[in-house]
C-alpha cells in the first residue's frame, strides 16, 4: 500500500437539492496548490498559492438533522479518470460562527470506492468549512489515502 495526502481548499456553493425535500447539494472546485503556514510570536498565517496541475471537483448530497448534525456522501474528481466516492464517518456538525455572516462546520468522511489511481483505495478525509448566508462555501480538506 502507498500512502498519499492532499490538502485542498474548495470553493463553490451549497443549497437545497432540486426536487428532493430536506437534502442540500454542494458543488465546489479546487486546484493544485501549495499551502504554507508561518508561525511566530505575534501571528499564525496560512498562504494558499495556486500551482500547475489539475482542477479538482467536489459534488455531494448533505442530509441535515434538526440538531445541527448531518451526514454527507459524494464524489471527488481529481481529473484524468481519478476519482473516489465518500460517505460520512459518524456525523458532521455545523452551526453559528463568530462571524454572524457565516455558518461553520466540520465533518470526517471515508473513501468508499475509487477509479483510476483510487481503484481499491481506502482513507479518511477531514473537512472544515464555512457557508455564507448566500450559500457560498469555502471547504478546507485534508485527505490521507491508501492506494493498493
Amino acid at each position: 500500500m502507498k500512502q498519499i495526502s492532499y490538502v485542498i481548499q474548495f470553493r463553490g456553493t451549497a443549497g437545497p437539492k432540486e426536487g428532493v425535500e430536506g437534502v442540500l447539494s454542494a458543488s465546489t472546485r479546487g486546484s493544485a496548490s501549495r499551502i504554507s503556514t508561518a508561525v511566530d510570536d505575534d501571528a499564525v498565517d496560512a498562504t494558499i498559492e495556486a500551482i500547475a496541475g489539475n482542477s479538482v471537483s467536489f459534488e455531494s448530497d448533505v442530509f441535515p438533522n434538526e440538531d445541527g448534525s448531518f451526514t454527507e456522501s459524494g464524489t471527488i474528481d481529481f481529473g484524468g479518470g481519478n476519482s473516489f466516492t465518500f460517505s460520512t464517518r459518524g456525523t458532521g456538525a455545523m452551526g453559528p460562527s463568530a462571524d454572524s455572516n457565516l455558518t461553520h462546520g466540520g465533518i470526517c468522511w471515508q473513501v468508499d470506492s475509487g477509479a483510476g489511481i483510487f481503484d481499491g483505495a481506502t482513507g479518511i478525509i477531514t473537512s472544515n468549512f464555512t457557508v455564507s448566508g448566500g450559500g457560498d462555501v469555502v471547504d478546507n480538506q485534508w485527505g490521507v489515502i491508501f492506494l493498493k
